[in-house]
């Protein structure tokens, strides 16, 4: 009796599977591809200067606000063909490096991600594991083709390698790059104590502006002028961990360059007034 009861359950089973698959041959699902864009294998993109097609980013996890607002993604290709990455400067700090591709560079940095990595078969590695510290880096990269945003995370070696395979494939679209000093930024500015640990610079009296004037007004100010090619020198550099000293009171600076930084608003309308960095 058992004998016959477990028969006619494998037969009911067998009967679902089957009309499961036929289901899906009438209604024309199949499995996503892997190696293709979302929508099919034409790679669509916005052209809009400031909209990022692929950004290969990293952030550490619990740092305060202005160290993650003073980090340079490692490298964004935008979707008119703007690249901008990092590129460090042993012994000290890092410069921003930008170029710009053809539609023939991009398509073929985009079949590299999507085909040859197989970046939609990578899962997001961050959603299934918790962070391994309170001050892990948290790396990602984002792809944004034919309508769709597609951003995968790991807070360790990534399999195969991808991160740093795509990372460096980005850094290397092109062979001329140029070094990019912004020509206007907004500049904000947070209290802090004072730490012997990290360079110390006076902030000159001649300024433009106060420092305690700035960081009390809680906003970024739009800052221009030649000398804000030293300051933001400056600060890559020191990777902004520098305090600006102004009658004894430590201050720690966020320079966001739109086009550059990560969440950097847009540069104000041409005729608004800017102030002249010291």
């Amino acid at each position: 009796m058992a004998q016959r009861q477990r028969g006619a359950q494998r037969a009911a089973g067998l009967l679902i599977l089957a009309l499961a698959v036929l289901a899906s041959a009438c209604t024309g699902t199949a499995t996503p591809d892997a190696t293709q864009p979302p929508g099919g294998g034409i790679f669509e993109w916005d052209p809009t200067p400031g909209a990022v097609l692929v950004r290969v980013d990293r952030l550490i996890e619990n740092e305060p606000a202005y160290e993650r607002q003073n980090r340079v993604p490692p490298c964004t290709l935008f979707g008119d063909g703007r690249v901008v990455w990092t590129n460090a400067t042993p012994p000290n700090g890092e410069e921003v490096l930008e170029a710009y591709v053809g539609e023939g560079a991009i398509r073929a940095f985009l079949e590299f991600i999507v085909r040859d990595q197989q970046f939609y078969a990578v899962p997001d590695y961050a959603a299934q594991e918790l962070p391994p510290a309170g001050d892990a880096a948290l790396t990602s990269i984002t792809l944004a083709v034919n309508r769709d945003v597609h951003t995968v995370r790991s807070y360790r070696e990534w399999p195969n390698n991808v991160y740093i395979a795509i990372l460096n494939r980005c850094r290397a679209l092109s062979d001329s790059p140029a070094l990019l000093v912004p020509t206007g930024a907004w500049l904000s500015a947070t209290e802090t104590a004072r730490n012997s640990d990290i360079a110390e610079v006076y902030w000159p009296p001649a300024g433009p502006f106060r420092m305690a004037d700035l960081a009390a007004s809680g906003e970024a100010r739009w800052v221009e002028g030649p000398a804000l090619a030293q300051f933001w020198t400056y600060q890559r550099r020191t990777l902004g961990q520098v305090n600006w000293l102004e009658d004894d009171k430590a201050y720690r600076v966020v320079i966001q360059a739109p086009g550059v930084s990560r969440d950097s608003p847009p540069a104000p309308p041409s005729d608004a007034t800017a102030t002249s960095a010291p």
